[in-house]
């Protein structure tokens, strides 16, 4: 009997104890029904205790062996899986996420503008302007918004287009820069929380 399973990167186990194969992986088999499967423990938060924790693909293989011993697997997925569990929450209001991304939103901003201005002070960016001002007509000192009001308007389009975002809307189907690097972010702390899990459980 032919089984596929296809383990993902990561599970988030929210107030749930009780893992099951259909939490963690797809499964595709043939002469049984996947729903059996599906519904094999894999595994159990010892004590409730928030945390993470690992499931091999080895583990999978033993829990459905013992279900189904003529049961024949093959990995299509991760080797490992990660399990994050934490005890559920309750739900804050509306009023108090709003206030939050109001927060965040006026630490970026200002963390951004004092990043530009940073910039545009080591780069001697009013001098630079002179040069341009005084080379195309001939005078040192130009009025202000000649060239700083076209200049921050190229800045911004440059950022949009840059960052392939605008609101909610993106300008192509590409990821854009920051999804590339949170991609390659997050698959760097599931790599790390799989090595801290394991050595915690080779210690036990």
């Amino acid at each position: 009997m032919d089984i596929y399973i296809e383990p993902k990167k990561k599970f988030l186990a929210e107030g749930r104890r009780l893992i099951f194969i259909k939490d963690i992986a797809s499964v595709y088999c043939s002469g049984t029904s996947a729903e059996k499967i599906n519904s094999i423990q894999i595994f159990t938060v010892p004590n409730g205790a928030e945390g993470v924790y690992s499931v091999s693909f080895l583990d999978i293989v033993k829990a459905v062996s013992n279900e189904i011993p003529q049961a024949k697997l093959t990995n299509t997925g991760e080797k490992e899986v990660l399990i994050e569990y934490k005890k559920e929450h309750k739900k804050t209001s509306k009023a108090f996420k709003y206030v939050q991304m109001i927060f965040v939103f006026l630490i970026l901003l200002c963390g951004t503008a004092t990043a530009i201005m940073s910039f545009h002070s080591d780069a001697q960016i009013p001098q630079i302007f002179n040069g341009y001002y005084s080379m195309f007509f001939g005078s040192e000192e130009h009025s202000k918004g000649v060239l700083e009001v076209p200049y921050s308007i190229g800045l911004a389009v440059g950022i949009t287009v840059f960052f392939n975002h605008f609101g909610k809307k993106k300008l192509t189907e590409d990821p854009t820069p920051i999804e590339v690097q949170m991609t390659a972010y997050e698959d760097e702390v599931i790599k790390n929380q799989l090595d801290s899990a394991s050595k915690k459980e080779k210690e036990k």
